[in-house]
């Protein structure tokens, strides 16, 4: 779609909205005209039989034989309604017949259906006799059920009674014509008798309007019904209803639309449950008349909140509470008698109207001329007051919420006269059209809005994307120079990935890789580095077949620094285990302590060990901060960890300057079958995938567990379980068993 809003835009519009205007009022003049000609045409007519012009005599009770005779004006049951054309009103309520009980104003739930009895006699002319399009009789209101009668012969029956006397089906109706058989009419003298049921305080039980009641030719008759432009307006009106829901619905955050097309409908309600046409679609006038007062009940708590959100962006809680009361009183229509329920709707509209005036028109009227007066305080009011009226919808809100008002007050004053249901219809249409033009004109100001913006965005994007051109320039030149870095960085790593397979190859010829063949022990290993090089180490000393001694150790740290100091360590171990074969094992420890300390004073790592010497059966043990050795007699199914009674048998980190502590070492004997268990931190320090470490429980129970065999099958079968407990999980560390 495009628009392109302009101040010649604005002033069609606005010619487009009067001659919209305009045409409604010669369409209501018209119409106010047709039907003002065809009731004075029809009485004009000596055919024509007007019961306003006859006296009517009424009665409780009905019998046939009534029907037949014209009633005795000196029997007291009888009570007469002289002829008073134009204003008489037969509501058997108000007339007070003897021997009726009395009801109040607000018995508002039915009772069981009493009989009445309305009679008139006339005169039938030869002309009406003798009418080629037949003969009928027009009764503008007529209710609750009903019969009619011509000199003793039934008409028309709209009687529907249950068993115990109450009205099952509500038939009254608005506009009704009743064919009449000629046969049952004679020349001069006729008895029109109406049988009437219903309960004693209902208004509608009667001929409860002022007419037109007409019998004469049922052709002219048929054109008082007329409704052309009534069923034109509520076509009109349920399109505006269900367009505007469409809306709402393409964009549910635009609520004024779903508020406008929501009281479009119920005003399309009312007005089609106001028609004659409505009777002849639903049998039961009870849902016609509860359609009727529900509707009315909700149309102004719609348009009070689509004048809310569109003056001020929100609903006031005026309007919430008269909202809920006026839907719990739609809800009960249905229910309460309708008379009821119109007198509570006379008292509160007033008070919705002259909160709408205030609050939603004068007031937002006064602010938005004040800020038009303080944008242009030099010109003249008439000036801004134009400039106002042209800027601003708010004129839109003034004449519908005018028309509201006009409307709201000709159905309290009358509710049942044809002359203020005229005024209302045609106040409503006006109603609907104007705040029509308020959403319009809040689409205009909204696309005269993204048409700026749109402007702007077109110049900030024309700037862009030379800026993204000059960018995109240097942009390649970037890309240039960061590919040569990538290859550079990618020849840097490839060297780097070369060096670390030599790191790892030299570090690995440094270390065992395969346990020594002994007559004394068996021995089964296992060098699992996280990341090539490892910071873990061990060695075999060896002499003729027979074990000596074995190191286990662990440097702090990660990567290529402490794969270096592995193969510093074991060398520093190798030699000083060979010098001072005939000292403790403890004096050993130390002295490698002194010389690592010295060759790792300019770094930040340390290490930990475990240092076995062999002798026969007799085993000697120190342990410089690293996790306990474990131990299993042969044959059993528990292992343990060698711990002295007393805690301080093991030693500080070795290759730490400052720390001077003495090492110490035990001795035990092994017999045939005994086993020990070296391993790093790792093995104890792995955690599952939900953060649990295998720890020392773990470790004890997998060894116990291990099967009375080799040592390889016993090592297996320990880190079998260790990668049980870990899998799915990651290392990041070095283990060696």
């Amino acid at each position: 779609m495009g628009i392109i809003v302009t101040e010649r835009t604005e002033k069609l519009r606005r010619r487009a909205l009067f001659a919209a205007l305009l045409l409604l009022f010669a369409s209501a003049t018209f119409a106010q005209a047709a039907s003002g000609a065809a009731p004075g045409a029809v009485s004009s007519a000596a055919s024509v039989v007007d019961l306003g012009l006859l006296d009517l005599h009424v009665r409780s009770d009905f019998r046939l034989e009534w029907s037949y005779y014209e009633p005795d004006p000196a029997d007291p049951a009888w009570t007469r309604l002289p002829a008073d054309p134009g204003r008489r009103i037969a509501s058997i309520r108000d007339l007070k017949l003897p021997g009726e009980p009395e009801r109040s104003f607000w018995d508002v739930l039915p009772g069981r259906a009493r009989k009445y009895c309305i009679v008139a006699t006339f005169d039938a002319a030869p002309e009406l006799l003798e009418s080629s399009s037949g003969v009928g009789l027009y009764l503008q209101e007529v209710g609750r059920n009903w019969e009619v009668y011509l000199n003793g012969s039934i008409l028309r029956s709209e009687v529907y009674l249950s068993r115990d006397g109450r009205i099952e089906r509500e038939r009254a109706v608005h506009g009704a014509l009743v064919p009449v058989d000629k046969r049952y009419l004679k020349e001069g003298k006729n008895v029109l008798a109406i049988a009437i049921y219903g309960t004693p305080g209902d208004f509608r039980n009667g001929l409860f309007s002022t007419g037109p009641y007409l019998i004469g030719d049922y052709q002219s008759l048929l054109a008082l019904k007329a409704e052309y432009l009534d069923l034109m307006l509520i076509g009109i009106y349920f399109f505006f209803a269900v367009y505007h829901v469409i809306l709402f619905a393409l964009r549910p955050a635009n609520t004024p639309y779903l508020l406008h097309g929501l009281g479009t409908l119920a005003f399309a309600l009312y007005l089609f449950s106001r028609s004659y046409i409505v009777f002849d679609v639903v049998s039961d006038t009870a849902i016609i008349r509860g359609l009727e007062l529900s509707s009315i009940f909700l149309v102004f708590p719609l348009f009070l909140a689509f004048f809310d959100l569109c003056n001020r962006g929100r609903t006031t809680l005026f309007t919430w509470i008269y909202g809920g009361v006026c839907l719990l009183f739609a809800l009960l229509a249905p229910i309460v008698a309708g008379e009821q329920l119109l007198f509570v709707w006379r008292l509160s509209a007033p008070l919705a109207l002259l909160y709408l005036l205030a609050a939603d028109v004068v007031l937002p009227l006064r602010d938005a001329f004040r800020a038009a007066g303080r944008s242009d305080a030099g010109a003249p009011p008439a000036a801004r007051l134009k400039a106002f009226l042209s800027a601003s919808n708010f004129w839109t809100v003034a004449i519908a919420a005018a028309i509201v008002l006009l409307a709201a007050v000709a159905a309290a004053v009358g509710f049942n006269s044809k002359g203020a249901f005229t005024a209302a219809k045609y106040g409503g249409f006006l109603l609907i059209l104007g705040s029509a033009a308020v959403l319009a004109s809040q689409f205009t100001r909204v696309y005269r809005q993204v048409e700026e913006l749109n402007a702007g965005l077109e110049a900030k994007v024309r700037d862009r994307t030379a800026a993204l051109a000059d960018a995109m320039e240097e942009q390649a030149g970037l890309n240039e120079n960061l590919a040569a870095a990538n290859r550079r960085l990618q020849s840097a790593l490839d060297v780097a990935a070369k060096d670390m397979r030599i790191a790892v190859q030299v570090q690995q010829g440094f270390f065992p890789q395969h346990p020594p063949a002994l007559a004394d022990w068996d021995i089964a290993f296992a060098y699992l580095p996280a990341q090539g090089v490892s910071g873990d180490f061990y060695d075999f000393y060896v002499d003729e077949g027979k074990l000596e001694g074995l190191v286990v150790g662990d440097v702090s740290g990660h990567g290529v620094s402490s794969g270096l100091i592995t193969v510093l360590a074991r060398s520093v171990f190798y030699r000083n285990s060979r010098a001072l074969r005939g000292h403790s094992l403890g004096r050993v420890i130390e002295e490698v302590n002194v010389e690592l300390s010295k060759e790792l004073s300019a770094v930040e790592n340390y290490l930990t060990a475990i240092f076995l010497r062999f002798d026969g059966n007799s085993v000697e043990y120190a342990n410089a901060a690293h996790p306990e050795l474990a131990f299993r007699r042969a044959g059993r199914a528990r292992a343990s960890y060698v711990v002295p009674p007393s805690d301080d048998y093991r030693g500080p980190p070795l290759g730490r300057e400052g720390i001077e502590a003495p090492y110490r070492a035990l001795k035990f004997e092994v017999g045939s079958g005994d086993s020990l268990f070296a391993y790093t931190d790792c093995l104890l320090e792995s955690r599952d995938v939900d953060g649990h470490p295998f720890g020392s429980e773990g470790l004890i129970s997998a060894y116990g567990r291990a099967p009375d065999g080799t040592a390889s099958e016993m090592l297996q079968y320990i880190m079998e379980d260790w990668r049980f407990h870990v899998r799915g999980a990651s290392v990041a560390d070095d283990l060696t068993a």
